[in-house]
């Protein structure tokens, strides 16, 4: 026999399987955001560099720790689109990330040293400064 429960629906059975599908949907949901969120931590951990200027960028993110890895691996950056930083004497190269980012790399030990937004990389090509 149909019968009406608490929560407005009504159905057959001891409880209202359409909020019950509904909260283990939620915990579902509920537990995929909390793995993601240690998954970024984890991997905000394991970066070489400070990414958090481009936290809100999860694509250029993405990007910049493929070039961190393929380098780690022995890919030269010259390969990933990387050329040398003329105002450093060629000690520093600078692969771009996306459009408006850049990694530099120390030439000699291919040392990950900074990300910077492309406005702060000129200002930096043109005083020949690097942190």
């Amino acid at each position: 026999m149909k019968r009406t429960f608490s929560c407005g629906h009504s159905g057959k059975g001891q409880f209202c399987h359409a909020c019950a599908a509904a909260e283990k949907s939620r915990q579902g949901h509920k537990l995929e955001r909390d793995e993601a969120r240690a998954e970024r931590r984890r991997a905000a951990e394991d970066d070489h560099v400070d990414l958090s200027i481009v936290s809100h960028l999860s694509a250029v993110q993405r990007q910049a720790r493929e070039i961190l890895r393929k380098v780690s691996a022995g890919e030269h950056p010259f390969s990933l689109n990387g050329k040398p930083l003329r105002s450093c004497c060629g000690q520093v190269i600078s692969v771009p990330v996306g459009r408006s980012y850049r990694l530099l790399f120390d030439a000699p030990t291919l040392k990950p040293l900074q990300l910077l937004s492309h406005e702060t990389y000129n200002r930096v090509a043109d005083r020949r400064l690097v942190r």
